[in-house]
Formats: structure tokens, sequence, C-alpha cells
């Protein structure tokens, strides 16, 4: 029975986590300007095993052995690399004039798009340094809300086959 409405709470957690990402999404849509932005470098990341995430200097792609020594490890397979993701570093610039910078949320296995690519991206005319690229929202809303149903239904149905008791 726990575990029955423990999905069942899950799910609608998360389906109210994307519900208030939708929310926002359409709020920052009525008060935001879309511009192009050139991709000037990747924010790297190593995840190791057992070790979490290390933030490495901005660049481009790595070896394994390249991103060890840039975290102060020994090459050599002491250690698991999990991966080595990259988010795109976009600049672009406002209808101010003004320069801003933006680390995109969602980080690859490779260096895409590449340093010098235009990438259309959207920011807020109240506060033009918030700015996302407007492929990340999607995963943002979607992702809580594809799961949040999943669980709940789950949950019903276990609860209305009595397998929850």
């Amino acid at each position: 029975m726990a575990l029955t409405w423990g999905l069942i709470i899950i799910g609608i957690a998360l389906l109210l986590l994307g519900g208030y990402r939708w929310q926002q999404a359409q709020s920052f849509a009525r008060n935001s300007a879309q511009v192009m932005g050139e991709v000037i470098n990747h924010d790297r990341t190593l995840h190791v095993e057992g070790r979490g995430p290390i933030h490495l200097p901005k660049g481009g792609k790595l070896s394994e052995d390249e991103a060890l020594a840039m975290a102060g490890l020994p090459p050599g397979g002491r250690f698991n690399i999990e991966s080595i993701q990259y988010a795109p570093v976009v600049r672009y610039q406002d209808q101010r004039d003004g320069w801003h910078e933006i680390i995109s949320p969602l980080a690859v296995p490779s260096p895409t798009p590449a340093v010098g690519e235009s990438v259309a991206l959207v920011y807020r005319l109240d506060a033009p340094h918030e700015a996302s690229l407007p492929g990340t929202r999607g995963w943002l809303i979607g992702v809580p809300l594809i799961l949040g149903f999943a669980l709940c239904a789950v949950g019903l149905r276990l609860l209305l086959r009595g397998g929850g008791a």
C-alpha cells in the first residue's frame, strides 16, 4: 500500500512541478524577445564514478586523459569516467545593445553546437540577463509532466486492482 501511495504522491508532485514550469514558461514568453546568439565556448563537466561532477575550464572536446589531468586526477585507468558533458556558452546582444552570456542547462556528450554557430534564444525584456535556448524549455516542462502522469497511472492502476493493499 505504501508503494502505491508513494507512486501517486511522487507523480502528483512531478505534475505540479511540470505545471509550475509551464506557467513560468508562459509568463516568460509574454515578456520576452527572440534574438540570435553565437556559441563562444562550451562549459565542460567530467563525471567520475564515486566522485560526482567535476567542473573543468571552458573549451573544446577533451580526451579522457586530458579531462583527468585537468581535474587533477592521475590518468591510467584508476578512475572510471562515466562521461564528459558539454553545455554551449552563448553570447547575445539585447535590444539596448547590452551583451550577455548564458550557459545552456542541457549538456551533451559532444561539444554541439560548434563554436561560432548561431543559435536562437529568448530573453526577458525586463531582465535581459535571463535567457534560454528554446529547445531546453521543452525538456524542463515535458519530462516532469510525462513522468508524473506515468507514475500516477501506475499507482492508480495498482490501487484499483487491489495491488496497493
